[in-house]
């Protein structure tokens, strides 16, 4: 199970609106040393990058701050809510727990840990870390929503249902409590029960598949056989490959006596789950980085169902990975002719573009991506770069100005706008940006070569060794770095 965005949200604002927030120049626990003043400034820095949505420059800070410093609660706190917000739940266990024990407590933390456990599948701890936060905040809908997901996981069905009947006498516009309290009453044959459940759920989020087809189940098995067929139609508006609905609507089809119909939809539910299971096993050998296995499979998915829009995006994507932008761009083409208001197939057409030297057809294909969705980072990202190959230096900065303006740690932003700076000859501004987009990522190679350039440009010697050393440190068959670096051997 996957960890709730809802929750890991929630222990942020829990942090940063309580009460009595941590102290983050506190003391250390007993018996520690005192902070130095650079690991308190680090740890204050971290906090307020993570409070900014920048969550890579945050980590480096406190990765930092927690070397110098390895008894300082909050700052290891902090390093773990980084973690979990970047996906590395593992990690970030390890920081929660180790600010538990050097003294940090509170909701915030509880809520934080058994989120990231939950993730991690240790749904025993998950639940005792929710348990522990329920009393300090038992008016918390979403705490008892969070255990009630542990429980179910554990099997614990009597006792999730209670957590779901808790939240929702707490909180009645939480879809997702209506809709797991109708899966557990469905699950007890209490269908009239779950129906009106599926119902709540459906007002609050009318788009949600899932309560569609369980509120079509319970219909279904109460008799309603009409009902069951407009929320199954409702369903597969949404997802025409919808594989749940068009096997209940077979179901329904032979209840009522409709033969035809019902092998309509079982050939249906057939070629999907076929072309499913070729396209599952294809993830599977991407994983383990078997490309021409993986793609062999996506091919026997599209052989079953031509109309599969992922599994043509996924062979393209399959393809740009292992370096053939040009056999990329037909399945890509396909997916977007599938999918014709959905963005991503486009922004990867414009990367394949780039790569293939086309900034133009590049710049044409990331800009419909950004018409189709104006938030999307990937598409303004590539829309920048393809105008900054062309040499429209004033356009691709407002791109990356936008970029940086969305995603704080959008590297592309900091990274180019350093290379724009220093084409207009604006060494200081170029620096800056360089050095910005280093704190992102200390390990850029393209961002510490393009810095010991510019240094070595600017007279700093010392400076530029500094990064193009750091460059072969990365990269020792940088031959471009190694050259720059003997140019300035005393």
């Amino acid at each position: 199970m996957r960890a709730s965005g809802r929750t890991l949200a929630a222990a942020m604002a829990l942090w940063s609106c309580a009460a009595d927030p941590p102290d983050t120049g506190s003391a250390p626990a007993a018996g520690g040393s005192a902070p130095s003043r650079e690991a308190l400034a680090l740890s204050n820095r971290g906090a307020v990058f993570l409070q900014q949505n920048s969550p890579r420059r945050a980590l480096t800070a406190l990765r930092r701050a927690v070397d110098l410093a390895p008894e300082l609660p909050d700052a290891h706190f902090n390093l773990g809510l980084v973690l979990a917000r970047l996906g590395q739940h593992a990690e970030a266990v390890t920081a929660f727990e180790r600010a538990g024990r050097l003294g940090f407590d509170g909701v915030g933390l509880h809520l934080a840990l058994g989120t990231s456990l939950r993730a991690l599948n240790r749904y025993a701890q998950a639940d005792a870390a929710f348990s522990r936060a329920l009393p300090l905040a038992p008016g918390r809908a979403d705490l008892h929503l969070s255990r009630g997901e542990v429980l179910r996981a554990m099997g614990r069905l009597d006792s999730a249902l209670a957590a779901f009947e808790r939240s929702a006498a707490l909180d009645s516009t939480l879809g997702e409590g209506h809709r797991y309290r109708g899966e557990l009453l469905a699950a007890t044959g209490r269908l009239d029960e779950a129906a009106d459940a599926y119902s709540r759920a459906i007002a609050l989020e009318p788009g949600n598949l899932g309560s569609l087809l369980g509120r079509a189940e319970v219909r279904r098995r109460s008799g309603d056989f009409d009902a069951a067929l407009r929320d199954l139609a409702a369903a597969l508006d949404l997802d025409p490959r919808s594989e749940r609905a068009h096997y209940l609507r077979a179901s329904v089809a032979d209840e009522q006596g409709s033969p035809d119909e019902a092998a309509e939809s079982r050939r249906a539910f057939q070629r999907l789950t076929a072309s499913r299971r070729h396209f599952d096993q294809a993830q599977v050998y991407a994983g383990r980085s078997q490309r021409p296995a993986a793609e062999a499979e996506l091919l026997r998915a599209l052989e079953v169902d031509s109309t599969f829009a992922e599994a043509w995006l996924q062979l393209g994507v399959l393809r740009l990975a292992d370096g053939r932008p040009r056999d990329s761009l037909r399945p890509l083409q396909q997916a977007a002719a599938l999918r014709p208001l959905e963005s991503r197939a486009r922004e990867l057409q414009g990367e394949a573009h780039l790569r293939l030297g086309r900034p133009e057809a590049a710049l044409a294909a990331f800009t419909t991506a950004e018409s189709l969705r104006p938030s999307s980072a990937a598409a303004i990202s590539g829309r920048g770069r393809a105008l900054f190959a062309l040499e429209r230096d004033d356009e691709a900065a407002s791109a990356f100005r936008r970029l940086h303006d969305l995603d704080p740690d959008a590297l592309a932003a900091y990274f180019h706008l350093g290379l724009i700076y220093a084409r207009k000859g604006r060494t200081r501004e170029a620096a800056a940006s360089l050095r910005q987009s280093l704190a992102v990522d200390p390990d850029h190679i393209g961002a510490h070569y393009a810095l010991g350039t510019l240094l070595a440009e600017s007279g700093d010697a010392a400076g530029a060794r500094r990064h193009l050393s750091r460059v072969l440190s990365l990269d020792p068959g940088h031959s471009r770095a190694e050259e720059r670096l003997a140019a300035l051997a005393p």
